[in-house]
């Protein structure tokens, strides 16, 4: 398994500890202490890491039965090995040694076979993780970050037909939260399991009476399974939860396009990029959309925007090739607009936001 997928589940982790002075161990209860670094690490973030450390292992000192902070020590290696370039095994080493140890201290331990697994992951060690992901749902069947990676697990090796049976038991451990729906709908839209993922999505609807991104992320998966008028009116719905939500008007002028109803489609791509006025993606369609309509004075003019203005050397060389084609002959574009560009196009397989 990747640790490209673990990195997806880590921030579900929700383990941030900051520094405390070792020396204020002295004049605290290791209690107090403990919950204050606790306290310290939630407002100083990532940075303190290694001032945690010096805490916690402090603490482990002086009562080697806390078993918070080999879990807490155990959690700050992991997270220094994940978020920093520098990948040192010795750091998943001793993460693995604490947590061991909290292991051998209290065997009903959840968290910390569900860590431990993560650790396992990153090491390659599929079928201990595997083990340990198992063993902490059996200890707390509603473990949902256990379930998560475990579900990411099996789509990871395209176990697709028990990914379906396990997330539909899995659901049911969460009546009537929409989470859990929309988490599992998530992970089967990375995987490109569109049907899974639109199935999951329809039952987030009847639980939340606004629910914008679930929406979004319906219609991006109908869009990717080239269900265009089934998209159209889940962007719609998104927009009118949200307008804010400024991707939906993208992803609709593509379905629009798909469709041939070009005039919708440039209207949505116009309202788009009055909020993202620099996406050059949507300049070049915009560009082929008012060819494709006979707009060609406003074309030229979104061809030269994206000539001037793109980092991108394909797109510059593509529109200096359109904008030379449109001066000189005064013709626009026959092709559609897919056709005449093979650049990539947003709105198609993106990161979908969690929304809980």
């Amino acid at each position: 398994m990747k640790t490209s997928v673990i990195k997806n589940i880590l921030p579900l982790l929700s383990v941030l500890f900051l520094w405390f002075s070792p020396q204020d161990i002295k004049a605290d209860t290791l209690e107090e202490t403990y919950a204050g670094a606790i306290r310290q690490l939630n407002q100083e973030g990532f940075e303190g890491i290694d001032k945690a450390l010096k805490v916690f292992e402090e603490i482990i000192k002086k009562d080697p039965n806390f078993i918070k902070a080999y879990l807490s020590a155990s959690d700050a290696y992991l997270l220094k090995y994940e978020f920093t370039e520098k990948k040192d095994r010795q750091w998943l080493d001793t993460a693995m040694n604490y947590l061991n140890t909290a292991i051998g201290k209290d065997g009903k331990l959840t968290t910390a076979y569900f860590k431990r697994a993560i650790i396992y992951f990153n090491m390659e060690d599929t079928d201990k993780a595997v083990k340990d992901l198992k063993k902490s749902m059996e200890l707390t069947p509603n473990y949902l970050d256990a379930r998560i990676l475990y579900l990411q697990y099996l789509l990871s090796i395209k176990n697709n037909q028990e990914a379906k049976k396990f997330s539909q038991s899995s659901i049911e451990l969460y009546p009537k939260d929409p989470a859990p729906l929309k988490y599992f709908g998530d992970i089967f839209f990375k995987e490109g399991a569109y049907e899974e993922a639109i199935g999951l999505y329809k039952k987030i609807i009847p639980l939340v009476p606004k629910a914008p991104y679930t929406y979004l992320a319906m219609g991006k998966s109908y869009q990717n399974l080239g269900k265009y008028p089934e998209a159209i009116e889940s962007f719609q719905k998104t927009l009118s939860q949200n307008p804010e939500l400024f991707e939906a008007y993208f992803n609709l002028a593509y379905c629009y396009g798909e469709t041939g109803k070009f005039k919708e489609a440039i209207n949505q791509l116009e309202t788009y990029l009055k909020k993202i006025p620099k996406d050059i993606s949507a300049m070049n369609n915009l560009a082929l959309l008012y060819e494709q309509t006979g707009q060609l004075q406003k074309a030229r003019l979104i061809w030269l925007k994206v000539k001037e203005s793109a980092e991108d050397k394909n797109y510059r060389e593509k529109a200096e090739q359109n904008l030379y084609r449109l001066l000189s002959t005064g013709e626009g574009s026959q092709a559609s607009p897919q056709e005449q560009s093979n650049l990539p196009k947003q709105g198609g397989k993106t990161d979908e936001k969690k929304s809980k």
